[in-house]
C-alpha cells in the first residue's frame, strides 16, 4: 500500500479526522473520492465531518450516498440519525435509529441515543425498555448506568434510581452527574445531611458545576433557612446565569424572603424553558404600556390551579380600561364567563404534550384587534410588585346558583354539623411531591369526630380506594357526594368550595378555587413558601389561613390543630 492509495489516504485522513482535525481531514477524504468516487467509506466519513463542521445538509448527501452503495453498514446508518437529529428530523432519525440496531443490535450508542431522544420527547414509558436493553448490553458502562437512572427518576421510581446510580458511582466515583442526581433524590428522602454531603462532594470535584450549588439551596430551603438558601442560589446563579430552571428556583426563593419586585422578574425565567408553552399567533407582548382603549389577551397557563390564581389580576386589567380577552383551559370556560361578563373568554386550542406543549391563537378577533399579548403567570412581574399591591385583592370568581343548590340539597341530607370540604392531597403523587402532603390515617381525629360532617373534595385518581381502606381501617367518617364530579367538573367542584363552611386542604388548585370565592381555606403546607412572601398570611388572599411545619417535622402537630380549629364551627 503506497502512501497516496487511497486506503493510505483514507487511514492518514481517519487519524487526523479522530484528533480534532477537520480541517487537515477534509481535503484527504476528498483525495479519495477523487480517485474513487464511489468509495463507500470516504463519502460517510466526509459527510460525518461535514455534519461536525456545521453544514449537516451537505454532509447528509454524502452519509446517504455511502448507504446506496453499501446498505448494511450499520455506522453509516447510526450517523444518518446523528446528522437527521441536527437537523431536527426526530421522526426520520428514530427510524436511521431503529435500521441501525437492526443491522448491529450490539450498537450501544445507537440504543443510550435513541433512548434519550424518546426521553427528551415526554415519552418516558417507551424509552423504558430500551434504556434497560442498553443496560444488559453494558451492566458496568457508567453512562447507561446513569442514563437508566435518570429515565426511572422521569417516570417516579426514585428506590430504582437511587440504586443505580449508587452502583453508577462505585464504578465511575468521579462522575458528577451521578454524585449530583444522587445527592437530589436524598432531598425527595428527606435524607437532607447525606444530600449535603453529596452535593459538596460534587462542587469539591467540579467547583465550576452550578447544580450542586443549587441543590444546596434547595436542602437549606427545606431546612427553613432562607438566607442561607439565598446565597447558594446566587453562586449557582453567578455560575450559570442563563439557566431558565436555576433563575425559577431563585426566584420562588426570593418570593419566599419577601423580595417580590425582584422575584417575579425571574420567574419570567420560566417561560424560556424547554416544556414552555409554545405560542403561535400572537400581538406584540405587553410590557406595561398604558391599557386605556387597548384590547390585550391574558394567555393561560399550563396547569389549571395557576389560572385560577392569576384570574386574580383580570380586575386590575379591567381598571385601567381595556377590553379583555381571557384564554383559559376548557374546563374552566363556564367559570371565567360568568365570572368576568365584561370579557372575551375562550377556551385554548392545545396540542403536543406537558413536556411541548402548543398553543394556537388563529381564534383571536379581528374586529376590532386585539393590540398585545401577555401570559398569565406574567401578570405578577408588571402589577404585583410589592406587598401593598396585594391590598386590593378582593374575591373573583363566581360559583353557578343553580349547580349551589343541588349541592345544597345534597349536604342538607347529612347529619347534624358543620360542613367541611376536605382533600388530603394533590391530583398527582410522586416522590417529589409527596412530602407535601399526607395520608388519611394522618387525619383521624377529625374524621371519627362525630358532630363535623366531612365532604371529600379529593380528586385525581386512587382516592375512593383511599376512602375506602381508611373506613375500614379506622371507622372513618368521610362523605362523597354521589354524582358530584370533583376532578373534570369544576361547576361542582366551585358549587361544592363555595357551598361548605370551609375547605381543608394543601397547596393546590382547591385552595385557589376556595380564595377565589373568598371562602375559608384551612391550608396545611410545609415551609418555607414562597405564597407567605415573607408574612404569616397570604398576601391577597386573607381567607386562606396556614396550618404550616418543616419538611422533616411529622404532620400530627399540623392536623392536630386543624381538627380544633373545625371543632369550634
Amino acid at each position: 500500500m503506497t502512501d497516496d492509495s487511497p486506503q493510505a489516504l483514507l487511514h492518514q485522513a481517519l487519524q487526523k479526522h479522530q484528533a480534532g482535525d477537520l480541517a487537515g481531514a477534509a481535503p484527504l477524504y476528498q483525495k479519495v473520492l477523487k480517485a474513487n468516487p464511489q468509495h463507500p467509506d470516504a463519502l460517510h466519513l466526509l459527510g460525518f465531518l461535514l455534519h461536525q463542521a456545521g453544514k449537516p445538509a451537505e454532509g447528509l448527501k454524502l452519509v446517504d450516498a455511502a448507504i446506496a452503495i453499501a446498505p448494511q453498514q450499520a455506522s453509516f446508518r447510526g450517523n444518518r440519525a446523528r446528522i437527521l437529529q441536527r437537523l431536527g428530523h426526530q421522526t426520520e432519525a428514530d427510524t436511521a435509529f431503529r435500521m441501525t440496531l437492526v443491522l448491529d443490535p450490539s450498537d450501544t450508542g445507537a440504543f443510550r441515543e435513541l433512548a434519550e431522544a424518546r426521553r427528551a420527547l415526554g415519552q418516558v414509558v417507551a424509552a423504558a425498555p430500551l434504556f434497560r436493553r442498553l443496560l444488559s448490553l453494558s451492566p458496568a458502562d457508567p453512562v447507561a448506568l446513569l442514563a437508566e437512572a435518570t429515565n426511572q427518576i422521569d417516570l417516579g421510581r426514585h428506590d430504582d434510581a437511587r440504586r443505580l446510580l449508587r452502583k453508577c458511582l462505585l464504578v465511575s466515583p468521579a462522575l458528577i452527574e451521578a454524585a449530583n442526581s444522587y445527592a437530589f433524590l436524598g432531598i425527595t428522602a428527606l435524607a437532607l445531611a447525606e444530600s449535603r454531603r453529596w452535593f459538596r462532594r460534587t462542587i469539591a470535584a467540579q467547583p465550576r458545576y452550578a447544580s450542586p450549588y443549587s441543590g444546596l439551596a434547595e436542602v437549606s430551603y427545606f431546612e427553613g433557612d432562607v438566607n442561607g438558601c439565598l446565597a447558594f442560589s446566587e453562586q449557582a446563579l453567578a455560575l450559570t446565569p442563563d439557566d431558565p430552571q436555576i433563575r425559577v428556583r431563585h426566584a420562588i426563593r426570593q418570593l419566599t424572603a419577601g423580595r417580590i419586585h425582584e422575584g417575579w422578574q425571574n420567574f419570567e425565567w420560566r417561560l424560556k424553558r424547554p416544556d414552555a408553552i409554545q405560542r403561535t399567533g400572537l400581538p406584540p407582548r405587553w410590557k406595561g404600556e398604558p391599557l386605556a382603549g387597548k384590547r390585550i389577551v391574558v394567555c393561560a397557563e399550563e396547569g389549571v390551579g395557576d389560572e385560577i390564581l392569576y384570574a386574580s389580576l383580570i380586575p386590575d386589567l379591567l381598571a385601567e380600561g381595556t377590553s379583555v380577552v381571557i384564554e383559559c383551559a376548557p374546563r374552566l370556560l363556564s367559570v371565567f364567563q360568568r365570572s368576568f361578563p365584561d370579557c372575551l373568554v375562550h377556551a385554548y386550542k392545545r396540542s403536543g404534550d406537558r413536556f411541548r406543549p402548543m398553543h394556537d391563537y388563529d381564534w383571536l378577533p379581528q374586529e376590532p384587534p386585539v393590540d398585545y399579548a401577555i401570559d398569565g403567570g406574567s401578570l405578577p412581574a408588571l402589577l404585583r410588585p410589592d406587598l401593598a399591591s396585594y391590598a386590593h385583592q378582593k374575591p373573583y370568581l363566581t360559583a353557578s346558583a343553580e349547580r349551589m343548590e343541588q349541592i345544597q340539597s345534597k349536604l342538607a341530607a347529612l347529619p347534624p354539623g358543620p360542613r367541611i370540604g376536605f382533600a388530603w392531597r394533590s391530583k398527582d403523587m410522586n416522590p417529589f411531591r409527596d412530602i407535601y402532603y399526607t395520608r388519611l390515617k394522618d387525619w383521624q381525629p377529625l374524621l371519627t369526630e362525630p358532630d363535623i360532617q366531612v365532604i371529600s373534595m379529593q380528586y385525581g385518581s386512587g382516592w375512593e380506594q383511599e376512602i375506602s381502606d381508611a373506613r375500614r381501617d379506622f371507622g372513618a367518617r368521610l362523605h362523597v357526594l354521589e354524582g358530584v364530579d370533583m376532578t373534570d367538573d369544576f361547576e361542582d367542584i366551585f358549587a361544592l368550595a363555595a357551598s361548605v363552611d370551609c375547605v381543608i386542604c394543601p397547596s393546590s388548585t382547591l385552595s385557589w378555587v376556595g380564595a377565589s370565592l373568598g371562602k375559608p381555606v384551612w391550608q396545611f403546607e410545609i415551609v418555607p413558601s414562597f405564597l407567605l412572601m415573607g408574612t404569616e398570611g397570604f398576601p391577597g388572599f386573607p381567607s386562606i389561613k396556614g396550618f404550616v411545619k418543616l419538611a422533616s417535622a411529622p404532620w400530627k402537630p399540623v392536623t392536630d390543630a386543624i381538627t380544633t380549629e373545625a371543632r369550634r364551627l
